[in-house]
């Protein structure tokens, strides 16, 4: 299974491809036909995400009406496991939250912890039969597909596409800038997930450039996600009666640790880590600087011209950097043949 483009096919059966890869993979993992590094439910959400975000690319071009009832499908899909994975993240976020505070030679939250995993068990029984729900949707899903059209899909369409999704993204950082909701910023977070996905999928087309954007997109998003998880449980733990557990042990100072240790990736001393934070939001400023219409697939150029064989890289500014990139150019046949 390869979430990119491939030579050899054309872009509408690529994207086909991928769409379909990740819905049997979905169904692999609803079915426990597969071992998975993470939970079964998170595992199958992902696959879900990443065929959203390759539908969102064609969506003009099977039809809103088509595209719709694939979209609600997957979406309703993810929604049959939606309680079981808020409380998987939420009893993550606390062991993360131990972590930090037995670094510092603080108490654990060994009550609170045991409070979640008891919610969680009891949101995986009331569920029980989310998989035996999930196949069969998930089996309709893959047989859309096939009503799928898109012999005269091309590269222009292609990145219509993509410049659409930095639209949505860039409305949405606009959005929790004016208002820095704990809402506002999980829905910027999930648009810029979708359009990490689709440059995931575009990656052949310019792997160092791509990967480098990907990178930064993934983040960013795992900064905003690491940031959504403790405002989730925050506001879980809000709603119990009371002085809460989480009030009398301290949480105040252990968010902070988490919230500095969230930017680094690395594991470097903690002084860094506030510019590492500060740098990922500069960038995702500079990432939606332009206005969407200026704003021409990354600022990839792509050229369509015909009689050669399969895309081809032509050429690549020597400018180009981790955040500044120049303009590219390939070309393609009249089949638009990866």
């Amino acid at each position: 299974m390869s979430y990119q483009l491939r030579n050899g096919e054309t872009v509408g059966d690529n994207l086909s491809r991928i769409c379909r890869e990740q819905i049997e993979a979905a169904i692999s993992v609803a079915k426990d036909e597969v071992k998975t590094d993470d939970t079964p439910v998170h595992e199958m959400r992902k696959h879900l995400k990443k065929a959203r975000a390759a539908l969102r690319l064609v969506r003009k071009e099977i039809g809103r009406g088509l595209f719709r009832e694939q979209n609600r499908c997957l979406r309703d899909v993810g929604r049959l496991t939606s309680d079981i994975r808020d409380a998987e993240v939420r009893l993550q976020t606390v062991r993360q939250l131990q972590e930090v505070t037995q670094r510092n030679g603080r108490g654990a939250y060994g009550k609170l912890e045991a409070m979640l995993m008891l919610e969680l068990e009891n949101f995986m029984a009331a569920f029980a039969e989310w998989q035996t729900q999930a196949v069969p949707m998930l089996e309709q899903a893959a047989s859309a597909l096939n009503h799928w059209t898109l012999d005269q899909f091309n590269c222009k369409q292609l990145s219509g596409a993509v410049q659409a999704s930095y639209k949505q993204a860039r409305q949405a950082l606009a959005e929790a800038t004016a208002n820095p909701s704990a809402e506002n910023f999980h829905a910027f977070r999930t648009r810029a997930k979708t359009l990490w996905y689709q440059l995931r999928i575009l990656r052949p087309v310019n792997p160092v450039v791509l990967k480098s954007l990907a990178d930064d997109l993934r983040s960013l998003a795992d900064l905003l996600g690491r940031a959504h998880d403790l405002s989730f449980l925050g506001a879980r733990l809000r709603n119990e009666h009371g002085k809460s557990q989480w009030q009398r042990e301290g949480h105040n100072r252990a968010i902070s640790a988490l919230g500095l240790r969230a930017g680094s990736r690395s594991g470097k001393a903690n002084q860094h880590t506030r510019w590492r934070k500060r740098s990922s939001l500069r960038f995702s400023r500079e990432l939606w600087r332009e206005k969407p219409e200026n704003f021409s697939f990354l600022r990839l150029r792509i050229d369509i011209e015909q009689g050669d064989a399969c895309f081809r890289k032509l050429e690549r500014s020597a400018s180009q950097s981790r955040n500044h990139v120049g303009k590219v150019r390939f070309v393609t046949d009249q089949h638009q043949s990866f």
